[in-house]
């Protein structure tokens, strides 16, 4: 019987272009201390350039080939197809990884991928050990969900595969409401009342008590995450 201590955590990071969930994770694999970390990178399209940045990193704990790509669209549209498979290839690693990291796409809806964890062929091997959800703080403060709202939709224009097309405050929603942590991004670009103004559209959106962090230069504690 396999038991919790047998299937390996996850931590899925969510967030939209731009949000900084690509320098948030790098700065978790520099601070791993010894766990071996597979990543799982939900990227498509010419402006995907976060599996590289991630790839180039040169840590021993996570070496290039424990970096996949899943390239054929957003995570929560084409889990079945591209999610199983690369856990497949990531549990079968020598030696076996301590954690995996799922940076989803921008537009990706948490719940899909969270639920494809009660799947029979994952239920027994992975666990979620969070949801985390790299909100921009700046872009908050004034009044935007994103600081590049062309380029999301340019993002959702050029994926085929994607299957919801909910207006972008509701992914927001989605995104905020399924977090176990919230990381508040570029907080060094705010002043106490921009800061304020952030938090508050947050809390907008919260039905329940979730942490938010600040984070300047994509940098938390790694246990935080791990």
């Amino acid at each position: 019987m396999t038991t919790s201590f047998d299937r390996v955590p996850c931590t899925v990071v969510t967030g939209f272009l731009g949000a900084g969930k690509t320098t948030l994770i790098r700065n978790v694999l520099e601070g791993a201390h010894g766990k071996r970390l597979a990543i799982i990178v939900n990227e498509f399209g010419d402006a995907g350039i976060d599996g590289e940045v991630l790839k180039s990193c040169g840590l021993d704990n996570c070496p290039e080939e424990n970096v996949l790509e899943l390239a054929n669209g957003c995570i929560c549209c084409t889990v079945a197809d591209d999610f199983v498979p690369a856990l497949d290839q990531i549990l079968a690693r020598e030696p076996k990884v301590d954690h995996i990291l799922i940076e989803t796409s921008g537009l990706a809806l948490p719940k899909p991928l969270v639920q494809a964890f009660q799947w029979p062929a994952i239920k027994n091997r992975v666990t979620v050990d969070g949801v985390i959800a790299v909100v921009d703080g700046p872009a908050l403060a004034d009044g935007q969900v994103a600081a590049d709202m062309d380029a999301l939709d340019a993002q959702r224009a050029a994926d085929d595969s994607l299957d919801h097309d909910d207006p972008i405050e509701e992914v927001f929603d989605d995104q905020v409401a399924c977090a176990d942590l919230i990381v508040l991004s570029k907080n060094d670009l705010l002043d106490e009342e921009a800061a304020g103004r952030a938090r508050a559209r947050i809390a907008g959106h919260l039905s329940r008590n979730v942490q938010i962090v600040p984070s300047a230069h994509g940098k938390v504690d790694p246990a935080l995450l791990l």
